[in-house]
């Protein structure tokens, strides 16, 4: 029996669309005999771009106008633009009785959240956010020691996400470090990320605490040109997040963190054990058994979380890996497409993209406020 084949209709082809686009692709190579697979119909794009030939060298109709591309024959429509861009071309693909991936965070801001997410759950289509890391193989088993009870009551976490992107003073400005067109900095783009991983893994928070700082003030426009626009977004943030289980722990983000290009790194201590998660080895957790006095390393044999699918059915093994950045956007890909094909929700949608961006909201609410302590959830 053929696999089921789902239509995407891309919208932005800069470096993450690429990077979609690229996972869809390699997913009847990554497995043997995958349950669905994907082809990119059409990629809607603002203007003109060299990728028009190469896009058309591999049958993908490029469409330049709303009406064209939703004139292809769609299924899914993945969103891979600026977070200003979320909510009106979300709310587009919705109308359309289409289901929609979107990159993170959800919106802009909370209020963009909320609408996508309301209208995403009026209409019934199904949704799923690119929080790629929950598909890291260490994580999957974290999340299966914690389930099973074996590190106890949790004690407190620490957390970072480390990216040395935007150190150097002239590199240009980029949407990415305007509020209009982002909705914030590093705590957006990075702390999204681990603020989702939190949750995932420890479940609901109560409050935030939250500071930060803009380390650069202004950037040219263009490399090597005099003048220059105000940053007015965060380079740095600190947050202390207190949990409804009652664990408390921090979430660090900077994008200025010299000679570290990609460092992610989560611990959580509780009475019986502790885990470490090191993006440096993601296929593998370490766990220390307190009763043991020993440390374990990767899978211990757990059941898979429930109502998901095992890790190894959605990440391609050793001699199929196309490194650890398209693995998880595939794993993530391929996940959202074997939930449509069996009529389930992913646990991913933008209910749970929604609940990440309040706790993002009040965490800039907090750091307004000089750190206040903000409640969760937000009125």
């Amino acid at each position: 029996m053929s696999p089921r084949k789902f239509h995407i209709g891309l919208i932005g082809f800069g470096f993450i669309g690429k990077v979609h686009a690229n996972a869809y692709r390699s997913i009847p190579y990554a497995f043997k005999q995958p349950v669905v697979t994907a082809s990119l119909q059409a990629v809607l794009r603002s203007k003109k771009q060299p990728e028009e030939q190469f896009l058309s060298d591999i049958e993908t109709k490029c469409c330049f106008s709303k009406e064209e591309f939703y004139n292809q024959p769609l299924d899914i429509i993945d969103i891979c633009t600026p977070n200003f861009l979320h909510r009106e071309q979300a709310i587009e693909a919705l109308s359309h009785g289409l289901h929609v991936y979107c990159e993170k965070p959800l919106g802009a801001n909370l209020s963009d959240a909320r609408e996508i997410a309301k209208i995403a759950r009026k209409v019934g289509s199904f949704t799923h956010t690119a929080f790629i890391f929950r598909y890291l193989p260490a994580v999957r088993q974290s999340k299966s020691i914690i389930d099973a009870g074996l590190i106890g009551e949790v004690f407190n976490f620490r957390s970072h996400y480390f990216h040395s992107s935007y150190i150097n003073p002239n590199r240009p400005i980029s949407w990415r470090l305007k509020k209009a067109s982002s909705g914030g900095g590093t705590l957006t783009d990075l702390g999204i990320h681990l603020i989702d991983l939190v949750r995932y893994l420890l479940g609901e928070t109560a409050w935030v605490q939250c500071i930060t700082r803009t380390f650069i003030g202004e950037r040219p426009p263009l490399l090597g040109s005099s003048k220059f626009e105000i940053v007015d977004v965060d380079d740095w943030a600190l947050c202390t997040l207190g949990m409804q289980n009652n664990a408390v722990g921090i979430i660090e983000v900077t994008r200025m963190a010299g000679g570290t290009p990609d460092s992610l790194k989560l611990e959580i201590f509780g009475s019986q054990g502790t885990i470490e998660i090191n993006l440096a080895d993601p296929g593998l957790v370490k766990y220390f058994d307190e009763k043991k006095q020993q440390w374990r390393i990767g899978d211990l044999g757990l059941s898979t979380p429930k109502d998901e699918h095992p890790i190894e059915q959605l990440w391609p093994n050793s001699k199929m890996a196309l490194g650890l950045f398209i693995n998880a956007h595939l794993a993530s890909v391929y996940d959202f497409l074997k939930y449509i094909n069996e009529g389930k929700d992913s646990s991913i949608n933008f209910q749970t993209a929604l609940a990440d961006q309040e706790i993002l909201e009040a965490a800039y609410i907090s750091a307004s406020r000089k750190g206040e302590r903000i409640k969760l959830p937000l009125l």
